[in-house]
């Protein structure tokens, strides 16, 4: 479809341009109307095969150069689309970097990131608000000390232990 509408289009701009041409060049046609009016014979065999012969050309590398236009034309479009693909990918990229460091990036100032992108970018905002509201919690909570254990602690108990075995009971005198 979008070819047919350029061959249509090149048609018509090639049809403009001889319209052009033989407006501008009214002036050669009367130079030859003497001849014509004067010898019928030679001005018909000669004249019209010659011109068409020379306007043959001229229509052929017409219709190159405006191809070559065209396809010149496409080439500089493609190239201006991949040139804004990758000025789109270095934004996208360069604003992760900063959501990644906590800075807010009103997303609304940058229309020429696609509605995906954007998405990706709320949620990454999102995330890292929600990782900085996990840290500053884990840093509020109270950190209890724990005292040191005593390096005595289990040799005491084996002490206890010791003299309840070798305990000897001293008689109790009668209270009298």
């Amino acid at each position: 479809m979008n070819t047919a509408k350029q061959v249509g289009q090149s048609a018509r701009d090639l049809a403009q341009k001889i319209a052009r041409r033989l407006s501008q060049e009214p002036l050669e046609v009367l130079k030859t109307a003497r001849d014509q009016v004067t010898s019928l014979e030679t001005s018909h065999s000669n004249p019209q095969p010659n011109q068409i012969n020379e306007n043959q050309p001229k229509n052929v590398e017409n219709q190159q150069k405006l191809q070559d236009k065209m396809k010149s034309g496409r080439r500089m479009e493609a190239l201006n689309r991949e040139l804004s693909d990758i000025h789109k990918q270095d934004l996208f990229k360069n604003l992760q970097g900063k959501i990644s460091q906590g800075i807010e990036v009103p997303l609304e100032d940058y229309p020429e990131l696609s509605m995906d992108q954007k998405q990706v970018l709320k949620a990454q905002t999102e995330a890292v608000k929600n990782q900085m509201i996990n840290e500053q919690m884990t840093n509020d909570k109270l950190i209890i000390p724990t005292s040191k254990r005593g390096r005595r602690f289990g040799q005491t108990q084996k002490q206890e232990a010791e003299k309840q075995q070798t305990r000897v009971e001293k008689p109790v005198p009668p209270s009298g």
